[in-house]
């Protein structure tokens, strides 16, 4: 059953028409401006407390990289921030970061990556790929775990495929949260899911594709749509959707593919759960991150 605080919570998002408004002609474009003129959320009060904080740049994009002050572990989270690739880094994020932090000791790089509409998918991806080389040059590949929501978490199984595309070393494990996987949005199923998500719809997934990618370049092509690339000879994936999301269909279609590449995903599916539920100050969060420290803490089998 789901809870009193987020059943209050999605009744505030769906009575603000956020999802509706950010539909209309101009609007989203008008959001996105004001976004990138204001730049990303910085780290939070507790972790300027309580993380050695090192600020970097690549590509004269922003990179964080943090380290708790005491208890740390040889855990590294390397975490991609959702946004459909066209918003920066919230307070949200840094709140979950923190969270990961407390419970688990580890070190977390945060890449502040090129955003759209005036950045494509490949200067996003080559920032990203530049950072976490020197992740791994730092932490070593074995303890790192690369982890996003929403775009953030088709970011991070995109680089992780290319990453195995090219030879090179691969993380220790996945997590993805709510994962925006394809930019077609052509699943038959995401018609019906449109109807109960109360933020993502099919016309917005498909816009936010255009931005990110050329004119004239094929929305399901890889790595914007990691969906449609191979899954094997990948780390254990944790992957976590919401019934009434519309990006559930890309994490069922995921985990589909895994199946039958006997590839090892994790597919945790909450009922009447919205879009990265798992960030939310809510019951069902909590949860869900009991089972993400689980699985981060675990050895690898």
């Amino acid at each position: 059953m789901i809870s009193l605080r987020a059943r209050f919570l999605f009744f505030i998002v769906r009575i603000s028409g956020l999802k509706n408004y950010l539909l209309k002609p101009g609007k989203a474009e008008k959001y996105i401006a004001r976004d990138h003129a204001r730049g990303p959320a910085l780290p939070g009060r507790w972790l300027r407390k309580h993380c050695n904080i090192e600020k970097a740049e690549i590509d004269s994009q922003p990179l964080y990289r943090l380290r708790p002050k005491e208890n740390g572990s040889a855990l590294h989270i390397f975490y991609l921030h959702g946004g459909g690739y066209a918003f920066n880094i919230v307070s949200l994020h840094w709140h979950f970061i923190k969270k990961l932090i407390r419970k688990t000791g580890a070190s977390v790089t945060v890449p502040i990556y090129p955003l759209s509409p005036e950045h494509k998918w490949d200067s996003s991806y080559a920032m990203v790929m530049r950072a976490f080389e020197q992740a791994v040059s730092l932490h070593g590949a074995e303890n790192i775990v690369v982890m996003g929501d929403s775009a953030g978490g088709g970011f991070s199984l995109g680089l992780s495929q290319m990453l195995r595309n090219q030879g090179q070393a691969l993380p220790s494990k996945l997590v993805l949260l709510s994962p925006y996987l394809d930019q077609t949005a052509a699943d038959a199923t995401q018609v019906e899911l449109d109807k109960t998500d109360i933020l993502i719809s099919i016309e917005g997934i498909r816009r936010l594709g255009s931005w990110w990618m050329r004119e004239g370049e094929d929305s399901g092509m890889f790595p914007a749509s990691p969906l449609f690339e191979p899954v094997d000879r990948l780390p254990p994936m944790l992957v976590f959707a919401g019934t009434d999301e519309v990006l559930l269909a890309d994490s069922l279609r995921l985990k589909q593919k895994g199946d039958e590449s006997a590839a090892e995903i994790d597919l945790k599916i909450y009922d009447h759960m919205q879009h990265v539920w798992m960030l939310l100050p809510i019951p069902e969060a909590k949860k869900a991150l009991d089972e993400i420290v689980g699985f981060l803490l675990a050895p690898k089998s």
